[in-house]
């Protein structure tokens, strides 16, 4: 439904080349969504770094020049990654990841539900008024729109980046980026094009999930 958002359930760095990546650089394509990133990473170990390694690259610097036994590509392009995982799949994969800057590419949400909330959830699928199935179009804007976020709110990015960057023994460069861009973001989706107080006190509540430890909501 949402132009620009290619919604996938598997993949692998050979298909998301083959299909992916021209319409990437047509703009058709701006983020790929997937599903459930423990789909593709069931695959042979080979497949499954090869797959990292490519978003890896197409999240950040992009990717420019590739050729390989099954691909050969020699445009630069790069687009955003959005998905999920279950916390054993993170676990389990968050040494690796993190060594190769996967995880630092990332703003990482993580939560675990209350037991009153698991009730509410429970008595929500007794009731059948699950929201599961429903559809939610997103108002995209048609063509990139500049925000503009003043130096007084940037810097008040700074302790928070810090304090994630040493949390995963990095500076917290890539963090204040993504964070710069998420701010960027909750102000587009209140409709305006300049970053206010208002956004922030709302990113600082969001900080609260910008990590591995699962706070409960």
């Amino acid at each position: 439904m949402n132009k620009g958002i290619m919604y996938l359930t598997d993949c692998t760095a050979y298909g998301l080349t083959r299909d992916v990546l021209p319409k990437i650089v047509s703009g058709e394509i701006k983020h790929v969504m997937i599903a459930d990133l423990i789909t593709p990473l069931s695959k042979s170990t080979k497949t499954r770094q090869s797959f990292i390694a490519f978003l890896n690259n197409l999240v950040e610097e992009g990717v420019a020049k590739m050729t390989s036994y099954a691909n050969v590509w020699d445009k630069e392009v790069n687009c955003g990654i959005i998905t999920a995982v279950t916390d054993e799949v993170l676990r389990d994969g968050r040494h690796d990841w993190a060594k190769m800057g996967f995880l630092s590419r990332m703003l990482l949400f993580s939560y675990s539900y209350p037991i009153s909330v698991v009730y509410k959830i429970f008595n929500s699928l007794i009731q059948d008024k699950s929201a599961a199935g429903e559809q939610v179009e997103l108002k995209l804007p048609q063509r990139p729109v500049d925000v503009k976020l003043p130096k007084s709110i940037a810097k008040e990015l700074l302790p928070l980046s810090m304090k994630i960057g040493e949390a995963m023994k990095i500076y917290g460069f890539r963090f204040f980026l993504n964070a710069k861009t998420l701010l960027k973001s909750l102000a587009l989706m209140h409709g305006r094009t300049n970053v206010t107080r208002t956004d922030l006190k709302e990113f600082l509540e969001l900080s609260r999930y910008l990590n591995a430890q699962f706070n409960t909501i």
